[in-house]
């Protein structure tokens, strides 16, 4: 169906793209053929190809990808931080996936026993807030590399958006790993050592990402203690987190403490 003026905004129409709000200029009446092929098997198994490109730029190149996003080269780009909480919530599922094909769900887990209140407290704190700890990467990272990486003259919105691709790529490289993980429990491997070195493959990966950024900015042994500084401060201002969470909870009676967090 085409018209002279946009069926959605009644914007004049120059071209195959409504300049206003961004629809085809061509529609298609909706017959059962189209229902199928298009609305139905297209929009199921249809990917958005600017998701698959923001994942793969994320993993291989977050650094220079995000200083391409952040110099205005954003047409091939999804969203970041829309695909953070995608991300997130396939990570989750993935997380459980183990149970479904490797592990008797039947069993059920023991009942958790705190030795007080305040561990009770925390640990749903943490394991209900799962998604927002996630995402406190982004200030914490931005905060510390607007710091610590002064040379390109970013401000802090823009450090927010490289931590963003960086956490992007924690998360895809996490939810990588649950699949990996029932595979290795059901040959009955080591999970330890898997576990340490997809820590190990984590971290290598942060230092990476600020190294595709700002290598060239900064000679070795500056792009070294900028980021052992970089590490160290998270720890820390996660440690002062926990800190005020922990207060919170316990009336600021800060005692023995056990936590059993995303079991």
């Amino acid at each position: 169906m085409s018209a002279n003026t946009c069926l959605n905004c009644n914007k004049e129409l120059v071209d195959r793209f409504c300049s206003g709000c961004g629809q085809k200029a061509d529609t298609h009446r909706i017959s059962f053929k189209h229902f199928i092929l298009h609305d139905l098997l297209h929009g199921t198994f249809h990917l958005d190809k600017g998701i698959l490109f923001t994942a793969k730029e994320s993993l291989f190149r977050p650094g220079q990808a995000a200083l391409d996003y952040i110099s205005g080269k954003r047409i091939r780009y999804y969203n970041v931080f829309y695909l953070i909480l995608l991300t997130i919530g396939l990570m989750l599922f993935t997380r459980h996936i183990g149970d479904l094909f490797f592990t008797d769900t039947a069993q059920l887990e023991p009942e958790k026993i705190y030795p007080n209140e305040a561990s009770r407290k925390i640990d749903e704190i943490i394991s209900q807030k799962s998604k927002l700890i996630l995402l406190l990467f982004v200030p914490f990272a931005a905060l510390n590399s607007f710091m610590l990486f002064g040379r390109r003259k970013l401000n802090l919105s823009e450090h927010a958006i490289l931590a963003g691709m960086i956490l992007l790529g924690l998360l895809l490289i996490a939810t990588l790993s649950n699949l990996y993980f029932p595979i290795n429990n059901f040959l009955n491997l080591n999970g330890t050592i898997a576990s340490m070195v997809v820590t190990l493959i984590l971290l290598v990966y942060v230092c990476h990402g600020y190294i595709n950024a700002f290598g060239s900015d900064y000679a070795v042994w500056g792009m070294a203690w900028r980021l052992v500084l970089f590490f160290g401060l998270i720890c820390a201002e996660l440690y002062l987190l926990f800190l005020l969470i922990f207060g919170f909870v316990s009336d600021w009676k800060f005692g023995t403490v056990s936590l059993t967090p995303f079991s």
